[in-house]
C-alpha cells in the first residue's frame, strides 16, 4: 500500500513537470493575439458593430486584440491614423475624404453606418425656425457632416449658416450635454443621444435621413502602409465586424446590451436605437458595400464647403479588395 502511494506520487510529480514544460513551450493566447489600435470619435451608435464584435468576442475569435481609442474629434481620428498612432479607424466619411484630398496616407475600406442619422434637436422654448434664428447651434465642426446637415436644413427654410451663432463640439455626447445645459438652443445629434434628448424635454426640429440618399455617414479606414504590410489582419477585422452586423440584426437584446455598455444609455433608449438603425433604416450592411455614388455625394459637400477643390478618384478614396477577401 505504501509503495503504491509513493509510486503514484512520483508519477504525478513527473506528469506535472511534463505538463508544465509542455505549457511553457506553447505561446499563451494573450501573447498570440495580434494587436490593433482602432480609433473612433467617441462611443455612439454609428460604431455599433465594433461594440458587438468586442462584446461577443468576434475579434478574439479571429486572433485579434482590438483596442478602441477614443480620439474626441474627427480630425484627431484622421491624424492618428495618418501618423500610425492607430492602424484602423471609424470616422466620418466626409472627414476621410478631406484628409485624403489633402494627401494623408489613409484609405477607406468598408462602411460603418450607411445612412445619415442626424437630427436637429432644440429646447422646449423653440417651436419653429424663426424662433431658432439668431441663436446658438452646436455642430461637430463648421466643416464636417454636422455642418453639411445643418446647412441643408437651414437652406430649406431660406436661411444661411450666418443666421446663427455656431459653436463647435466634437462628439454627439458633448453636443447633447451642451443642449441639456441650456448653453445652446440647438444641437445636431445622432443616436442614441437624439433619443435621450427627447426624454429630457427636447424635440426634433428637422431630420437628415430622408434628405440624404446614397450616403455613407461613417467608414472604416486604414493607414495605407500598415494595411499593405498587414493585409491578413485587416481582413480578420472586417470578418469579425461582418459577423457582428449579422449578429446585430438577429439578436436585439445582446446588441442593445453592447451599446449600453459603451454609451451608458438607458435600456429603453438602446432598444429604440436598435429599432431605428437595425429595424427601420437597415443602417449596417452585412455585405459591407460602399458605392461610388455614396462617396461622390459626400465628396461634393466637401467641395461645396471649400474644404477640397475636387473629389479624389474612387480608387484613391476606397479599396474594396479587403472586403472582397473577407466575404470569401
Amino acid at each position: 500500500m505504501t509503495l503504491l502511494r509513493h509510486s503514484s506520487r512520483r508519477n504525478f510529480v513527473a506528469g506535472s513537470f511534463a505538463l508544465a514544460a509542455s505549457l511553457r513551450s506553447l505561446p499563451s493566447q494573450a501573447q498570440s493575439l495580434i494587436e490593433v489600435n482602432y480609433g473612433i470619435l467617441n462611443p455612439s451608435a454609428s460604431g455599433w458593430p465594433l461594440a458587438i464584435a468586442q462584446a461577443q468576442g468576434f475579434y478574439k475569435d479571429e486572433g485579434l486584440k482590438v483596442t478602441i481609442v477614443n480620439s474626441g474629434s474627427a480630425p484627431s481620428v484622421s491624424n492618428a491614423l495618418a501618423t500610425g498612432a492607430t492602424q484602423m479607424g471609424d470616422n466620418g466619411t466626409d472627414s476621410y475624404i478631406a484628409a485624403i484630398g489633402h494627401g494623408l496616407p489613409i484609405k477607406m475600406i468598408a462602411p460603418q453606418m450607411a445612412v445619415n442619422p442626424y437630427s436637429l434637436l432644440v429646447g422646449p422654448g423653440i417651436s419653429s425656425w424663426s424662433d431658432l434664428k439668431g441663436k446658438s447651434i452646436i455642430l461637430g465642426t463648421k466643416q464636417d457632416v454636422t455642418a453639411i446637415v445643418f446647412e441643408a436644413m437651414a437652406a430649406k427654410q431660406k436661411l444661411k449658416m450666418d443666421d446663427f451663432s455656431l459653436i463647435v463640439g466634437g462628439s454627439s455626447s458633448a453636443r447633447y450635454a451642451a443642449l441639456l445645459s441650456g448653453n445652446v438652443a440647438g444641437a445636431i445629434l445622432s443616436q442614441p443621444f437624439d433619443l435621450v434628448a427627447q426624454t429630457k424635454g427636447m424635440h426634433v426640429l428637422a431630420t437628415a435621413h430622408d434628405a440624404f440618399k446614397e450616403w455613407a455617414l461613417a467608414c472604416t479606414a486604414v493607414n495605407t502602409a500598415w494595411a499593405t504590410a498587414n493585409r491578413a489582419t485587416v481582413v480578420k477585422v472586417l470578418r469579425a465586424e461582418r459577423r457582428a452586423i449579422a449578429f446585430g440584426y438577429a439578436n436585439k437584446a445582446a446588441s442593445v446590451a453592447a451599446l449600453i455598455d459603451e454609451t451608458h444609455v438607458d435600456p429603453t433608449i438602446g432598444a429604440a436605437a436598435w429599432d431605428l438603425l437595425f429595424g427601420k433604416w437597415k443602417a449596417f450592411d452585412p455585405n459591407l458595400r460602399v458605392s461610388q455614388a455614396m462617396l461622390a455625394n459626400v465628396g461634393k459637400t466637401q467641395v461645396d464647403l471649400g474644404i477640397i477643390t475636387s473629389v479624389p478618384s474612387y480608387s484613391a478614396l476606397y479599396d474594396g479588395s479587403f472586403v472582397a477577401e473577407a466575404l470569401r
